[in-house]
């Protein structure tokens, strides 16, 4: 009988994630050869009774590096729901930079519940003058598991006993050689034996140093988090990525106000500086189903993310705009 609920389960995740997948398009003697690059990040990888399907995946980078990135307004399959997935690598320069986040996520399976309003991981691999560093870390925002709130410490590997199975919170695996790097960083995996292997918010980073190729102009910004300065005063999730390579990135928002709003990019147009630490991304968009343009300007306030804005502005008339309440905006340079 569980079987046949994980097998209903796991078909239907199954069947409806495929028609949501999105692909992107795609102090030390380092050697001579050039710096070669690995990173990928996902918004949730499940795998129920040996069927994986995933949603969000940016796919593996290439050794050259370069940057993919996948997002998705919603998703509702089987026992998971979330919204606002985002997900990008992107490895150039001295490094890989990697990162995942969704919203409004719940999980249900074998009996279990997990909810979470914002989930997030970032990992990166970086060529320094003294060796290889790794570095990541995941927030994990009202945190429940059958029915109980769980305080999140924000120590790498904090586990949740199930009554069959455990969930690990900011799950961090890396490693450091003379020449490589390497750093993965889940923000909660679900782990049931024979049954379910569920990763949510993952991002993974690798760097094998060389000779850099550093390009001051190939910087880009990503984000995803939440603001309250709405027309309603309601909650916004959002999640947005840009750079300077022509046409990359994506944008996508929930307005929980009423009338809710929902609005996911078609096309990124422009990235300009702004000046400081703040960047504009614009691009064409659905909004409501209707077709539209937007600006979204973000600004990397510093750490842990608290000080970074977002303010958006819409063909249509609506801005709404605020200090992050959570999440975290990151302006990434080539080199740093």
């Amino acid at each position: 009988m569980v079987q046949g609920r994980v097998r209903r389960w796991t078909a239907s995740l199954a069947v409806v994630l495929l028609g949501v997948l999105l692909w992107p398009v795609p102090g030390a003697a380092w050697t001579t050869d050039a710096t070669t690059f690995s990173g990928q990040a996902t918004g949730v990888r499940a795998t129920v009774l040996g069927i994986t399907a995933v949603v969000a995946d940016t796919g593996p980078l290439p050794e050259s590096g370069g940057a993919r990135e996948a997002s998705l307004l919603n998703v509702s399959a089987g026992g998971l729901s979330a919204e606002v997935v985002h997900a990008s690598t992107v490895g150039q320069g001295d490094g890989t930079r990697s990162e995942a986040s969704l919203a409004s996520a719940s999980l249900a399976l074998e009996g279990n519940t997990v909810s979470a309003t914002f989930l997030a991981a970032r990992a990166s691999a970086v060529c320094t003058d003294q060796g290889p560093q790794i570095s990541g870390g995941s927030e994990v925002t009202d945190l429940v598991v059958n029915g109980q709130s769980i305080a999140v410490t924000g120590a790498p590997n904090q586990t949740v006993p199930l009554l069959v199975g455990s969930i690990i919170i900011n799950e961090q695996k890396g490693s450091t050689t003379a020449t490589t790097g390497e750093m993965t960083v889940n923000a909660l995996h679900v782990l049931i034996p024979g049954v379910a292997d569920v990763v949510i918010a993952s991002a993974h980073a690798d760097v094998g140093c060389g000779q850099k190729a550093c390009d001051p102009s190939k910087e880009f910004v990503t984000g995803g988090g939440w603001i309250t300065g709405t027309p309603s005063g309601a909650r916004a999730n959002f999640a947005v990525a840009g750079g300077k390579e022509p046409g990359w990135g994506h944008l996508v928002y929930f307005d929980h106000g009423r009338p809710a709003l929902q609005v996911k990019a078609t096309a990124i147009t422009a990235y300009t500086n702004l000046g400081g630490t703040v960047r504009r991304i614009e691009g064409t968009a659905d909004m409501n189903g209707q077709s539209g343009t937007f600006m979204a300007d973000v600004a990397d306030n510093g750490e842990p993310g608290r000080a970074d804005t977002f303010t958006l502005r819409l063909s249509n008339g609506y801005t709404a705009s605020g200090t992050l309440d959570g999440g975290n905006i990151q302006l990434h340079s080539p080199c740093q």
